[in-house]
């Protein structure tokens, strides 16, 4: 069933019984579908008009629907007795102790995960919001002793496998939704509160992609190819009104020769009430092509032989610019294999032995046509950041560029990494002490000063 509901590979200690709860509601849902499906068309045929002409006001007497309903009512308090409430009420009053897990801090904003760790000292440093701006999103006060060993990071947190992580999750501005698929996570953040919670990682970042590895047909990629139309360029009046669908192709100059917009810009309603000021009532442009999805598959030279167009380059708005300056009229594309998001599993030679691919290297169009080239047209991908922090929450026009990713580490590349992070903290003459940073190779200390002195 959970291939089936394609959910991704759990990678957390509780996600079993998440699955386990999520199937059974599913197979309720299946069965309540069935039945009533089944009853709504049953009732349909048994009281159609031809076979009652005059409608019965009583209705059924039987007691079967009653005995029904409540034993769908009797599954589901089952449900939520025997599995929703115990595993919720493990995530909730069972939290491992600080000391003994990563405790991290998560603060959502529009449209950005900011991370903030305690470092060694297991404190966290004092916050202003006076203190806050783009360097300092937190407003972290580091003439404050205990922030000065604070690490924070933007987008991207770092956990070691194997050992509770406990979030300090809260928001800066709106309710966003702190997903974390893998980990069968998903909490709203939420403006003025400070909302914990908890889980236990058993997979690293790269066991889920050796779990995600599969192989990928190349050729297909590079055979779709076909061919397109290059917009030609055209003197188009200025009237006053916005004309979004052209884009210059020349820089547009009043009088005194001075720039008013340049080749590429568009002729949305502020850039045409720029030229209507500076009097110029005609400029050099072309349609939009809408081609950023496509890859040239042809070069193009210009009259003196230079490279204009280079084979497999992307068809941006600037590149077609380019092409059509060549007098081409017509271009051969394919369609982009949107693989850059995927790493290699292996590393890939052509038969002379160059490297073409290394092993984690990310899989883009250029190389494709290379691999391809060499004769090689099956490879083995997965995803670079399975791992992923989501936001589930609709909190603006820019929600979809809210996206974070975790790295779940050995303990040996979380105290590594945490080193690398220390030391951008501190004087280059300073050495680190990398024992003091965790407790058995991969604790963070959060004893409290009043602890610390028992």
């Amino acid at each position: 069933m959970e291939q089936f509901l394609g959910l991704p590979p759990i990678a957390s200690e509780h996600g079993a019984a998440v699955d386990h709860l999520i199937v059974l509601l599913h197979w309720l849902m299946l069965i309540l579908f069935i039945g009533w499906t089944s009853f709504f068309l049953y009732a349909l045929v048994r009281f159609r008009k031809g076979s009652h002409p005059v409608a019965n006001y009583l209705g059924t007497k039987s007691k079967i629907v009653i005995y029904l309903a409540l034993a769908i009512a009797v599954f589901e308090v089952v449900l939520d007795v025997a599995y929703s409430v115990p595993v919720w009420d493990k995530r909730i009053e069972e939290f491992p102790a600080e000391k003994d897990a990563t405790v991290v801090r998560v603060i959502a904003e529009q449209f950005a995960w900011n991370i903030h760790y305690p470092g060694p000292d297991g404190i966290f440093g004092k916050t202003s919001v006076d203190l806050i701006d783009s360097d300092n999103p937190l407003g972290l006060d580091r003439n404050d002793p205990a922030a000065k060993d604070d690490i924070m990071t933007i987008n991207q947190m770092n956990i070691p496998v194997n050992k509770p992580v406990i979030v300090r999750l809260s928001s800066k501005d709106v309710i966003h939704s702190f997903n974390l698929p893998y980990m069968r996570l998903k909490q709203d953040a939420i403006p003025g509160m400070m909302i914990p919670l908890w889980f236990q990682p058993t997979k690293t970042t790269a066991e889920i992609q050796q779990t995600l590895a599969h192989k990928v047909q190349l050729k297909p990629f590079v055979e779709k190819t076909k061919s397109v139309s290059i917009p030609s360029e055209q003197t188009v009046s200025i009237n006053g009104s916005a004309m979004d669908e052209f884009v210059l192709t020349q820089d547009a100059m009043d009088n005194t020769g001075t720039t008013i917009l340049s080749a590429g810009d568009l002729l949305n309603d502020e850039n045409v009430k720029r030229l209507t000021e500076s009097q110029i009532t005609s400029v050099k442009a072309r349609e939009i092509a809408l081609l950023d999805k496509f890859l040239s598959t042809q070069e193009l030279k210009d009259k003196e032989g230079n490279a204009v167009l280079m084979k497999g380059e992307m068809m941006t708005e600037e590149a077609v610019t380019r092409a059509m300056k060549t007098g081409a009229t017509q271009l051969s594309v394919r369609p982009s294999s949107k693989l850059d998001t995927y790493i290699a599993m292996e590393e890939y030679k052509d038969n002379s032995g160059n490297l073409i691919l290394e092993k984690n290297g990310f899989v883009d169009d250029a190389i494709i046509d290379k691999l391809v080239e060499a004769g090689i047209y099956e490879i083995i991908i997965a995803p670079s950041t399975p791992t992923e922090i989501a936001c589930a929450q609709l909190c603006g026009l820019g929600y979809y560029r809210m996206r974070g990713y975790m790295t779940i580490q050995t303990p040996e590349e979380f105290s590594a990494w945490l080193t690398e992070q220390l030391s951008s903290l501190q004087p280059v003459e300073e050495p680190i002490d990398s024992t003091s940073i965790m407790t058995d190779s991969t604790t963070i200390s959060t004893e409290t000063p009043q602890e610390k002195n028992q």
